[in-house]
């Protein structure tokens, strides 16, 4: 079959290369991929910029059904619709372990979760995404009942941090990002961005005027940008006398290289910044396909594009272009699931 792969140590070497089709051991299934969802986590890999091993099929982010299954399976049958969690004791599906830009991808059942028959596999390729964002936005740090959330960065994560925010009870979210993000930004606007705002027009001052000079409870940083990280530090809400801490910055970028931001707010106003890399396992996951089974998410909008396997590279262009938001790269195709 065919698969993308990472082929060797250093910037570029992806490919797209003839490769076996997986075999599974006792205690995994085969599944068929539906969709893989194209991540910066990606282009990261492809400019040497993130942890991998090579040689290895990428695509972390999937959803498909289930085709085949080892003897010890129980649980999980074929003809299941699934996604799975992508860290197992053999290396992250996707970055260490062949992932899904091919048409079979062998998961160990422990780490499979099976959605209700209703719901969509567009949808359920989105799971990652939407534990991601759980975990940045309520384990990690938390939106509370009437926060000021400000979002920074307009792509996939940012579209739904503004979304979950909203469905945590923020009482008005902030969405910033750059003039060539205006189909992005549009799209902000249609799932809940009550204020656009633009990076170069000084946006911390618009948040505080705002808040009427308190600033934003709750900052998610998503843009992989230095001057976001700036505009994250700037706009939170600021504690210089008492306990502190009432301004809350959640970072899930990753920038691939060192960059340059005054943190001397952190210090002076007693700020709360976390990270919020990963998740909490099984928790989190089951809490994501909670959200997407109930629908309480407007997943559709997010989705801007689809291509074959052999399109990878317009794939990804068209992503680093800023014309995508999330768009799906299908291996076996688009009229067979649904």
């Amino acid at each position: 079959m065919l698969a993308v792969q990472k082929t060797e140590r250093g910037a570029g070497h992806i490919e797209l290369v003839d490769v076996k089709e997986p075999e599974i051991k006792r205690n995994e299934v085969l599944m068929k991929v539906w969709a893989a969802g194209v991540c910066g986590s990606d282009l990261l890999i492809q400019e040497d910029k993130h942890f991998y091993e090579a040689p290895v099929t990428i695509g972390h982010e999937y959803s498909g059904v289930v085709v085949d299954r080892g003897a010890d399976c129980k649980r999980v049958k074929v003809g299941d619709k699934i996604v799975s969690d992508i860290e197992t004791e053999s290396g992250w599906i996707g970055v260490s372990r062949d992932g899904s830009y091919a048409s079979l991808v062998a998961i160990p059942e422990e780490q499979v979760y099976v959605f209700p028959e209703h719901v969509s596999l567009d949808h359920m390729c989105l799971a990652e995404p939407v534990v991601a964002t759980i975990h940045s936005m309520q384990e990690r740090s938390q939106v509370k009942v009437s926060d000021f959330v400000t979002v920074v960065g307009p792509g996939p994560m940012g579209l739904l941090g503004v979304e979950f925010a909203k469905l945590c009870g923020a009482k008005a979210v902030a969405l910033i990002g750059l003039r060539d993000d205006e189909k992005r930004l549009s799209i902000g606007k249609q799932v809940g961005a009550d204020y656009i705002l633009y990076s170069d027009d000084s946006p911390e001052k618009q948040v505080l005027e705002l808040t009427h000079g308190r600033g934003a409870d709750f900052v998610l940083e998503c843009s992989a940008s230095e001057k976001g990280v700036q505009h994250a530090i700037d706009c939170a809400r600021k504690s210089p006398e008492g306990s502190g801490g009432h301004g809350v910055i959640s970072f899930i970028s990753l920038w691939g290289q060192p960059i340059k931001v005054n943190l001397d707010a952190l210090s002076l106003y007693q700020l709360t910044v976390n990270g919020s890399w990963s998740w909490n396992g099984k928790e989190t996951w089951e809490r994501a396909l909670d959200i997407i089974s109930r629908g309480v998410l407007d997943l559709d909008k997010l989705i801007t594009n689809r291509y074959k396997l052999e399109e990878w590279e317009t794939a990804f262009a068209n992503l680093r272009s800023k014309q995508d938001v999330k768009a799906f790269i299908h291996p076996n195709g688009t009229d067979w699931a649904e």
